[in-house]
């Protein structure tokens, strides 16, 4: 019989991002960087200025997941930016099974090809809108980069948790109108 984790651990829900990239195969359109004959510029995959072109797509909404912003237990230095650094980073956890390097295809993503973004409350009635918790000024929910992932093990060598840490984004438009 396993541990029975309090419900208050997972009471709020996020939208799960995948990256994938252009390749040989893809069609051209108006997303894709060009020159004069059709090609696509900088090689597969790549801008016009060597960057790696992510198309993000949207995976899933995990609702059994709980984040807290990042405390300052632990840290050595603190300096005047710190109210800043800290809200940017939020701590938090996807209930297991659900692994946030792994789409619901069974695909594998390294936490760099990850987004998190509207991160909200749970609504308590069925019907009821969830409670938006992590927004910009304009309204749009905040992006998040996955910055690591580890798995929670219990004393029985157990997986009871994914630990994830995330970072806003610096880039808010990432996802394009895809919010």
């Amino acid at each position: 019989m396993g541990l029975k984790l309090p419900s208050f651990l997972y009471l709020m829900s996020c939208d799960v991002y995948y990256a994938s990239y252009l390749d040989a195969s893809s069609t051209p359109s108006q997303d894709l960087i060009q020159d004069d004959f059709g090609n696509i510029i900088g090689g597969v995959g790549q801008n016009e200025f060597g960057e790696s072109v992510k198309i993000w797509g949207l995976d899933r909404n995990e609702r059994q997941s709980y984040f807290n912003v990042m405390g300052t237990v632990n840290l050595q230095d603190l300096n005047a930016d710190t109210a800043f650094t800290y809200k940017k980073r939020l701590n938090g956890r996807f209930k297991y099974p659900s692994d946030p390097r792994v789409d619901k295809d069974g695909g594998s993503h390294p936490i760099s090809d990850i987004l998190i973004t509207n991160v909200c409350k749970k609504a308590k009635l069925l019907g009821a809108p969830d409670d938006e918790l992590q927004l910009n000024a304009d309204g749009t929910p905040i992006v998040f980069e996955v910055m690591s992932v580890d798995p929670f093990i219990n004393p029985w060598g157990n997986i009871e948790y994914y630990k994830i840490l995330l970072e806003r984004a610096d880039d808010q438009g990432l996802l394009g109108g895809t919010q």
